[in-house]
């Protein structure tokens, strides 16, 4: 599922957007090393979505240390953060992957 504005207000309000942009460039490359991931273990020529990126994205956001931190400082609970999250880094990210393997949602 894609950013949602909804999604996207909350976590400017909880200063997660400040959080991802001050490691941008951090994120950029999970978000590409997620993607390449994904590629290799699906068949050859499929199409690879932004959901199908997310998904393989969520367990590594929610074992990363410093998002756990960044979560436990503003009290976010609750695992929609997480999804929410990823579906963040995908929006902000997709298109600077989009055309690097050719294989990217349009």
């Amino acid at each position: 599922m894609a950013l949602t504005l909804e999604a996207e207000q909350r976590l400017i309000d909880v200063g997660a957007v400040a959080f991802y942009e001050a490691s941008a460039d951090a994120w950029l490359a999970t978000v590409r090393s997620t993607k390449a991931f994904v590629q290799k273990h699906f068949p050859d020529g499929a199409l690879i979505r932004r959901d199908d990126v997310s998904k393989a994205l969520m367990p590594i956001i929610e074992v990363h240390e410093q998002f756990k931190e960044f979560r436990n400082v503003e009290k976010l609970r609750g695992k929609f953060w997480i999804k929410d999250f990823a579906d963040l880094l995908i929006d902000r990210t997709w298109d600077s992957l989009d055309g690097e393997s050719g294989n990217g949602e349009e």
